[in-house]
């Protein structure tokens, strides 16, 4: 099972938090996630798919031309998992980078914490 989680939260990044499209979106949350979903964000807690996608509506308008990249591969430990990504404006340096960790549940992601690098002080 762990080989198939692994893949499931770089279709995650690229196919959920990288789709523009909300109704292709939608599609990819409803393979990827459990019904009951919940995403933590600093501050934050959204349950559901449809809560879900708006949340990444309202992350993709904030930066717009902004592409998600995964930094490694993802490791995957039991029912835990984690993914270290960056986002920026495509061809240039990322703005944020943080990584998600993910608790799956039957093969899907039933829960998903993410966190933001601190950036680098001068």
């Amino acid at each position: 099972m762990s080989a198939t989680l692994g893949p499931l939260m770089e279709r995650n990044l690229h196919e959920v938090f990288g789709q523009p499209d909300s109704a292709r979106r939608a599609v990819a949350i409803a393979e990827i996630y459990t019904a009951n979903c919940t995403f933590f964000e600093a501050g934050e807690r959204i349950v559901g798919r449809d809560a879900l996608n708006a949340k990444i509506e309202r992350i993709l308008r904030d930066a717009p031309g902004f592409v998600f990249g995964a930094t490694g591969s993802a490791e995957v430990n039991h029912d835990l998992g984690r993914l270290r990504w960056q986002l920026g404006p495509a061809g240039a340096p990322p703005v944020v980078t943080g990584m998600d960790v993910a608790i799956f549940e039957h093969g899907r992601i039933r829960a998903l914490y993410t966190f933001l690098d601190k950036p680098a002080s001068d």
